[in-house]
């Protein structure tokens, strides 16, 4: 193997670098489709957090029909606490929102290593050039040859 490509490879681990970013490329969109996911379950327990409220709503008001306006809101906030169908959808929400916040940090953290790697493969290009620039100037300098020479 040419001293130079070795040097490059196993000294400055110019593919590792690459294959890290490629790497966490695919951990990244990883984490995006689990965070959609989430975002989606999350809409769909707020839906029926929405609907079990209008149901106990609807099933306090049929029992209470001539309760007065605040006597009703001090009521149907104890009903919807009260409520354990509404109670298991709040744990779920509770569950989903950290989630969320869980991918979000794993997405803030995979596009930090990619900026990193990308960072690190753009100094080893400047790098490389350098390395053949300085080898390029050590090479013995040919004469230029005449046409005579030439033919």
């Amino acid at each position: 193997m040419d001293k130079a490509l070795e040097y490059a490879e196993h000294t400055l681990g110019v593919h590792t670098v690459h294959e890290e970013a490629v790497a966490a490329r695919t951990l990244l969109d990883q984490s995006l489709t689990s965070l959609a996911e989430a975002r989606d379950r999350l809409r769909d327990i707020e839906l029926k957090v929405s609907d079990r409220e209008m149901e106990v709503t609807i099933d306090q008001r049929s029992k209470h029909p001539d309760m007065a306006i605040t006597r009703w809101d001090k009521h149907i906030k104890e009903s919807f606490r009260d409520d354990d169908d509404l109670r298991a959808l709040r744990e779920q929400l509770y569950a989903a929102r950290s989630d969320i916040e869980g991918y979000e940090f794993d997405v803030k953290v995979h596009e930090t290593d990619i900026r990193i790697a990308v960072a690190r493969m753009t100094e080893l290009g400047g790098y490389l050039i350098y390395l053949a620039e300085v080898k390029r100037s050590k090479r013995p300098e040919r004469p230029e040859q005449s046409e005579e020479q030439k033919q």
